[in-house]
């Protein structure tokens, strides 16, 4: 009963890390997050029950598929991790032009003004 209570949890913690997966590539950093609390609580859920559970109450067929759905969930969040890296480092260097740019103004309307 507790192994397939364990594949269910990380079953749906599967899909909630494919969903924000999902999210992330659409830069939809909003639903991305509004999916966060589902994962935690799934991600506790599975902590609670892993610590209770021995080799002898998780069927062999249930093991196989928990080693997929960790694969799954390692290989979404690496690939998440990679795109808010890749779209932070993008912003930064956004900001960056912006206030250079916004620098130039100041320093042209300070001429301007001493003209």
């Amino acid at each position: 009963m507790k192994g397939t209570t364990l594949l269910k949890h990380y079953e749906q913690l599967d899909y909630v890390t494919e969903q924000m997966l999902i999210s992330a590539h659409k830069e939809d950093w909003n639903t991305l997050l509004s999916w966060q609390s589902q994962y935690s609580q799934l991600s506790e859920n599975i902590i609670e029950l892993d610590g209770t559970l021995t080799t002898e109450h998780v069927p062999t067929q249930c093991k196989d598929r928990v080693r997929m759905y960790i694969q799954n969930i390692l290989s979404y969040q690496q690939q998440i991790s990679q795109l808010v890296t890749t779209r932070h480092a993008e912003l930064g260097e956004l900001i960056g032009e912006k206030i250079r740019q916004q620098t130039k103004i100041e320093n042209y309307q300070h001429v301007a003004n001493l003209i």
